[in-house]
């Protein structure tokens, strides 16, 4: 490998690596992305980031086999949130994939312009904090919720996925990627079983150690809304 490649690549691993010291504190997370916004497509394609790739077929093919009523997940009129957007890399697979009524949300607004340029969304938000209720989504309101390269380091708490769940109507899916580091040094397992135990989700399909990026695998997670 040549030298520029060579510090190209560090480069890119620097700056998602940098994304994982900000402590969760939204002020920094949406300063850090605001500025690397422009750079984020090439530095995770740098790092061979599949997850957006990978996370979309595992929605696609998500169905109940025991006995809950679902959602068909190969609708592709269904109505999808992108949550955590980034720039629309998901989007992007999406609309590859068919899906038409595809809407998208990040805390970052630098993200959001870049993910506007797709045009792989009906209506995106930026400023949209998933640790707390946001008056931008109604309870129910989607057919299925994305969220992918959110819950890793530095970034959202394992509690997160309430608001996912608060959003999604009743027998919809949330589908979420765990990088794997951020899995083993969270409670995210407590927080998944103690959400099914009080009868807000069912864990309907789970991958361990799928493909992601580079560096790790993730843990995908199909939950059916209860």
């Amino acid at each position: 490998m040549n030298q520029a490649v060579t510090t190209k690549s560090k480069d890119s691993f620097d700056a998602i690596k940098g994304a994982h010291v900000l402590s969760g504190d939204p002020e920094k997370i949406q300063e850090y992305y605001d500025q690397w916004a422009t750079a984020y497509d090439s530095d995770v394609s740098n790092e061979e980031y599949t997850g957006p790739k990978y996370i979309v077929n595992f929605l696609a093919e998500s169905k109940s086999d025991n006995g809950l009523k679902t959602i068909d997940a190969s609708n592709r009129h269904m109505e999808i949130l992108d949550a955590g957007c980034g720039t629309g890399l998901v989007g992007i697979v999406l609309k590859q994939k068919g899906y038409q009524n595809v809407d998208g949300c990040d805390l970052s607004e630098g993200m959001v312009e870049q993910a506007r340029s797709t045009g792989a969304y009906n209506v995106l938000e930026s400023g949209i904090d998933l640790t707390k209720i946001n008056e931008a989504y109604e309870d129910n309101q989607y057919d299925a919720t994305v969220c992918c390269g959110v819950f890793t380091l530095g970034h959202v708490p394992p509690t997160a996925l309430l608001e996912l769940i608060r959003i999604t109507k009743p027998g919809g899916w949330v589908v979420v990627s765990t990088r794997k580091s951020y899995y083993d040094s969270t409670n995210f397992q407590e927080v998944c079983d103690r959400y099914q135990q009080e009868g807000k989700v069912k864990l309907v399909n789970h991958v361990k150690d799928g493909p992601y990026i580079a560096e790790e695998g993730a843990h995908y997670w199909a939950f059916a809304v209860c």
